[in-house]
């Protein structure tokens, strides 16, 4: 993959003859969810149809090694209230000319609608909502600057209905600007072990424990306190031998070290950190439980389904969408952490419910949330932008396109 300091212009060769193309304009590809979604876009999209690059306007991140192809990747090393940055969009804009100009939550759509503006509107500017990263927050002025934003933004969407309705709500933008496009999940990369003896031998794990694993940064939004009082709950009563492990990392382990060494439960949890072993993990695991307080569409969720795992989570946000309550899991209500060690204990007791719930679980993922299906809305949503906003040119007099 290239990082370039000046994006080539392509060819203008007629639009039938050339894909469209599409501006990923992104905070970075750090590890994260959202990252991780952007990667498989990269990835699987059809060349032949979309062609892509990437904006990154922080810093570049890691994730980006894990591209298949190179694609050009321009970083803008933005700094704070640094009103360089759409200046230099708007040249990159100008550049590379865009049909589709792609911004991600909050942190990118100032620059990216200034970066738009400045280029007198050319190519279709698309913002979507991936979930807050603290909360549902939302003060007055990020109210009345989210309805300005919208209203020079062509096309809005969300990962979930719940993200939809609920970030309209907040900032005063009617929910039938909205459309919503599910994440998919790699169903190949995550998926049931074929071996699962030798592979939980290579992590260490015994043939009689229950391994009850966890995927989230460790931040407040992701609820590790009350799993935490909720897994020594647990492991008071249970006559099974359990280990919990919790993957991630984040600004809340120092004060979860020392509430688990209180709690004397550190030889039944342990907080390995971020990990790239994550597919293993859970092909290795019996039960998936993600304690988040609020969520919009969890690809850890969609990952601990597509590897064939049972999935104990709260009920908010787009959880409802993925987890088919007492089918594929169980949800809980959040902050109960009495009902969240019930659920898990109720799990861990119970093989054949744990086996039967995990091959719900994979099914659905497959059905429903594939990296295909996903692949596959997002070409036709892009492909519907760009025209979209090649018709519109034209009737200004002017050709979007080539």
């Amino acid at each position: 993959m290239r990082d370039t300091a000046d994006i080539v212009s392509p060819a203008t060769a007629p639009a039938a003859q050339r894909p469209w193309r599409v501006l990923h304009v992104i905070h970075g590809l750090a590890r994260g969810g959202l990252e991780n979604g952007v990667v498989n876009l990269l990835n699987r999209l059809p060349p032949e149809q979309i062609e892509q690059s990437v904006c990154c306007l922080d810093q570049r991140g890691n994730m980006a090694d894990r591209l298949s192809r190179p694609l050009p990747i321009q970083v803008l090393h933005r700094g704070r209230h640094d009103l360089r940055v759409p200046v230099r969009l708007a040249r990159l804009l100008r550049t590379w000319r865009p049909d589709v100009i792609h911004c991600r939550n909050w942190n990118t759509w100032l620059d990216t609608v200034l970066a738009h503006r400045l280029t007198g509107g050319q190519g279709t500017l698309v913002w979507s909502f991936h979930g807050f990263a603290d909360g549902d927050w939302f003060p007055r002025r990020r109210r009345i600057a989210s309805r300005l934003l919208a209203a020079q933004t062509d096309r809005l969407f969300a990962v979930c209905h719940d993200s939809a309705e609920r970030f309209g709500r907040l900032a005063g933008i009617p929910i039938d600007r909205f459309s919503v496009l599910y994440n998919g999940v790699d169903c190949e990369r995550f998926r049931p072990s074929t071996d699962r003896g030798a592979l939980r031998a290579s992590l260490g794990y015994r043939d009689d424990e229950c391994i009850v694993l966890t995927v989230a940064s460790l931040t407040p939004v992701k609820g590790h306190d009350r799993l935490l009082e909720a897994a020594a709950r647990v492991l008071g009563r249970s006559g099974r031998r359990l280990r919990f492990v919790w993957l991630g990392e984040g600004s809340e382990r120092a004060a979860l070290e020392r509430r688990i060494a209180a709690l004397g439960i550190g030889g039944s949890l342990s907080l390995p950190g971020a990990s790239d072993w994550v597919p293993e993990t859970l092909a290795a695991a019996d039960l998936f439980v993600l304690p988040s307080r609020l969520e919009g569409m969890s690809n850890a969720i969609l990952e601990a389904m597509a590897s064939g795992l049972p999935v104990i989570a709260n009920a908010v946000g787009g959880n409802p969408e993925l987890v088919d309550d007492g089918i594929c899991g169980l949800l809980v209500d959040a902050g109960d952490t009495t009902a969240m060690a019930d659920a898990i204990l109720r799990i861990v007791e119970d093989e054949a419910m744990r086996t039967s719930m995990g091959r719900a679980a994979r099914a659905r993922a497959e059905s429903l949330f594939s990296l295909q299906s996903m692949v596959t809305r997002y070409a036709a949503y892009y492909v519907g932008a760009a025209r979209a906003g090649q018709g519109a040119t034209r009737r200004g007099g002017g050709s979007g396109h080539g």
